[in-house]
């Protein structure tokens, strides 16, 4: 197992924080940096809110979002299969109906 993490530095809502990651550091600054525009957005709505109110706020924010994308992901997915299930009949049907015509057009 490759246990060579890197050092990074992120700035979340005023704050510098030392992170190990085995990821993509550039993906991580990504992730910082919304994490930090979803505490400024909340600030900017309860400009007196203590931070760690602010911090819980976001975090439920973020988790709103990522619930309601996995649910229309597993809403995506259920559409897709509801369509292939649909088509397989589809070609059962004209595979019957085939096999029928050939059996139908034999002479005993």
């Amino acid at each position: 197992m490759n246990n060579d993490k890197k050092s990074l530095k992120v700035h979340i809502f005023g704050s510098e924080y030392n992170l190990k990651v085995d990821e993509d550091i550039e993906k991580i600054h990504q992730i910082a940096d919304y994490v930090d525009d979803k505490m400024r957005e909340i600030q900017a709505a309860r400009p007196n809110r203590p931070i760690h109110q602010i911090a819980i706020l976001a975090a439920l924010n973020i988790a709103v979002e990522l619930f309601q994308s996995q649910d229309s992901e597993s809403s995506d997915f259920k559409d897709f299969t509801d369509r292939i299930e649909r088509l397989n009949q589809k070609i059962d049907l004209s595979f019957q109906r085939l096999f029928e015509a050939d059996n139908s057009s034999e002479v005993p």
